[in-house]
């Protein structure tokens, strides 16, 4: 069951879930049916799928969020310990770039941004061209839904 508190800030919802063939596993018609059950007075700015645009795409809805939990890696403090000093620092290029910019190679590298499945296939990738023998070692996994 998701929660008001859990809905990242500035989420866009789908108030149109009724007329959605695929409301009952959409994050964005989730979502929004949190908000209306919530009963929060209080003000805000709820950003939405215009209603007519997401009762008429149907299951080829570009705005559809599975909410099926995925498993996002938590922290790579020790992803380089085993790597060899000769391919460390190709290794740990490629690696920063998996990530949309630096900032998130290090938040994600002390475990302070989850690491995402796309990210973490992309740094696979770059383990098996250069060091095929090993595999990336993460700090932890956490299941979340992806938002």
């Amino acid at each position: 069951m998701i929660q008001l508190k859990d809905i990242p800030k500035d989420y866009t919802f789908s108030l149109s879930a009724s007329a959605c063939p695929r409301h009952t596993t959409c994050l964005r018609a989730l979502a929004a049916r949190a908000l209306t059950e919530s009963g929060d007075t209080k003000q805000m700015v709820v950003y939405t799928i215009n209603p007519n645009v997401a009762s008429t795409a149907g299951e080829d809805c570009r705005y559809y969020r599975d909410n099926t939990p995925v498993r996002y890696a938590k922290g790579m403090t020790h992803i380089f310990d085993e790597v060899p000093v000769r391919a460390e620092k190709t290794v740990r290029r490629k690696v920063m770039a998996c990530f949309s910019c630096r900032n998130y190679y290090f938040l994600s590298r002390k475990g302070e941004r989850l690491i995402r499945p796309e990210e973490q296939q992309a740094i696979d990738r770059v383990f098996q061209a250069h060091v095929p023998t090993l595999k990336p070692k993460y700090d932890e996994y956490i299941e979340d839904v992806y938002w």
